[in-house]
């Protein structure tokens, strides 16, 4: 995976001479830290080719909830992409802004759940076992 982007960069640069700096796009960043291929190993060098918009990885919380962090960053500001459980190893990956991010999925080893809805009121929609099953769910929270 990692080896795509970095042709999708050489393609932005053809007949570039000297040091490379492009800004990749938000939807490449955001499609690259929802692929379960990923890794925060690639962080700083596209960091180095994209410096105005990046990928950054930190380690929040404590005990059971310590869990590895990646944002997407302009500048400071850093919407939280991906949270990863250093304990147990499930990985919750959000969509939207800094501030009004939502989980949209979560990654187990037994499967993956789907969900929908705004911050803060996601719906569990769909989850899908690792031994191919999938179920689909209804209604509201609780019911």
């Amino acid at each position: 995976f990692a080896v795509a982007m970095r042709l999708q960069i050489a393609q932005h640069c053809v007949g570039s001479v000297g040091t490379v700096s492009v800004t990749l796009s938000e939807d490449t960043l955001r499609r690259y830290a929802a692929d379960r291929r990923a890794s925060a190993e690639h962080f700083p060098w596209l960091a180095r080719v994209s410096p105005a918009l990046r990928l950054t990885s930190e380690v929040e919380g404590a005990g059971e909830r310590r869990a590895e962090v990646w944002r997407l960053r302009h500048g400071e500001n850093g919407a939280k992409l991906r949270s990863r459980s250093l304990q147990g190893g499930q990985v919750k990956h959000f969509e939207g802004e800094r501030g009004a991010e939502r989980k949209v999925r979560k990654v187990f080893a037994s499967g993956t759940v789907h969900y929908e809805g705004e911050r803060g009121a996601e719906l569990k929609v769909r989850s899908e076992l690792a031994n191919g099953e999938v179920h689909y769910y209804e209604g509201e929270r609780g019911a």
